[in-house]
């Protein structure tokens, strides 16, 4: 086998204090870097990074640690990669934001994941394709069946791009190998969402031989277990080093901890007897991901719907310390923190509003948000509801 770097989507996550981290207050990336060799960021999907951001990625990560890191989605979804939309010099913008990283050898390639729905369309991928910058290595993640066919297969590998192997429910497993490097993705198996998802070892066991093949086509082999809820991707992600013969001394304590606390949590949701109760089993930051507390601002039917509302459906303008806007299909939502008032402009709003209760929309916009964020969010509106004001979105 070459090289081989297996990590997650993200690390920044609160529910992984326990699982993964010591407490809430340790450097997340600094100990995820400990454990994992690369990382796939997650973040830049929904908002460009900070200069300072990314040089803390760099500083932050040991010398040897890599990065993969997805496009904006303002690139992929809302622009659909449409030239005469500004991709070019929106591409331009990102690869330079990125740059501390390249320049450090510490990037791998951006991902560039399409929206479900964007079928079979080999004229504007290989436009596009004709635009990226040569000097950063690429992949991409098709969410549509009718990209599977030989045409595709020719072009990614004419431009050096990876096809995104990936584990989800839209796509068949297929262990396309386009280039000198391959990339698997694991999304998890859930229905709602998908990355709510703990495999069983059954279900990893099949992968190891295709990842295994991988390697002998390529220099090197990147996986991303993206089945983040409550520490999940952690435990995935060492149990196939594991099965691979791969896993370090380190990994193995921390697969142990791993497991031993998912076991833990497992049985103290289950109630079984002489187990502490959940809430005092899991420390304060890990009560609620972001779905858990979407659940006591809308019943299960919009939850439900939310879910199901397309991602590229929604566009994120603005994600800054005092407000939240967006938009979703032809609607409006403001999350004004500073003013603690959520401004929506649909019809199941009004019925919302005298409740303080969130539709489907304005849940899809916590579910879109990174989770931590998303969490953060919705923690201090649930603490502080009394004060907090639901009104109607006007023009």
């Amino acid at each position: 086998m070459h090289i081989l770097k297996l990590g997650c989507s993200g690390w920044s996550y609160d529910e992984w204090v326990g699982p993964l981290y010591k407490s809430k207050d340790e450097r997340k990336l600094m100990a995820y870097s400990r454990v994992f060799p690369v990382a796939e960021i997650d973040s830049t999907f929904y908002a460009y990074p900070g200069k300072g951001m990314v040089i803390g990625w760099s500083r932050y990560s040991g010398p040897d640690f890599t990065f993969t890191a997805k496009l904006p989605k303002v690139v992929t979804h809302d622009k659909r990669l449409a030239l005469d939309q500004g991709v070019e010099n929106d591409v331009k913008r990102f690869c330079e934001l990125m740059s501390p990283l390249q320049l450090q050898g510490k990037l791998a390639c951006l991902l560039i994941q399409l929206p479900p729905g964007f079928s079979y369309n080999l004229e504007v991928l290989e436009s596009f394709f004709k635009v990226l910058p040569g000097d950063y290595r690429f992949a991409v993640e098709f969410r549509d069946l009718s990209w599977m066919r030989d045409e595709t297969w020719k072009l990614l590998t004419d431009y050096r791009v990876a096809y995104t192997i990936v584990d989800e429910p839209l796509l068949p497993p297929e262990a396309k190998v386009t280039t000198d490097f391959a990339y698997f993705r694991w999304h998890g198996r859930g229905r709602r969402p998908w990355y709510n998802y703990l495999y069983k070892a059954e279900e990893l066991e099949p992968w190891i031989p295709r990842i295994q093949d991988a390697s002998t086509k390529t220099k090197t082999v990147y996986g991303f277990f993206n089945n983040h809820y409550h520490g999940y991707a952690v435990e995935n992600c060492l149990q196939v080093l594991e099965m691979l013969g791969a896993l370090t001394p380190r990994q193995a304590e921390a697969k142990r901890r791993a497991e031993e606390y998912l076991r833990n949590r497992k049985r103290a949701m289950e109630g079984e007897r002489g187990t502490p109760k959940l809430t005092g089993f899991m420390p304060k930051a890990q009560r609620g991901s972001a779905m858990d507390l979407l659940s006591s601002f809308m019943d299960r039917p919009r939850l439900m719907r939310a879910e199901d509302i397309d991602d590229g459906e929604v566009a994120v303008y603005e994600a800054s310390e005092e407000r939240v806007r967006a938009s979703i299909r032809d609607y409006q939502v403001l999350i004004d923190l500073k003013g603690k008032a959520v401004y929506h402009d649909c019809a199941d709003w009004s019925r919302c509003i005298p409740l303080k209760e969130f539709c489907k929309h304005v849940g899809k916009i916590f579910l879109i948000l990174p989770e931590e964020r998303a969490v953060s969010i919705l923690t201090v509106i649930g603490r502080e509801k009394q004060v907090w004001e639901f009104k109607p979105y006007t023009r």
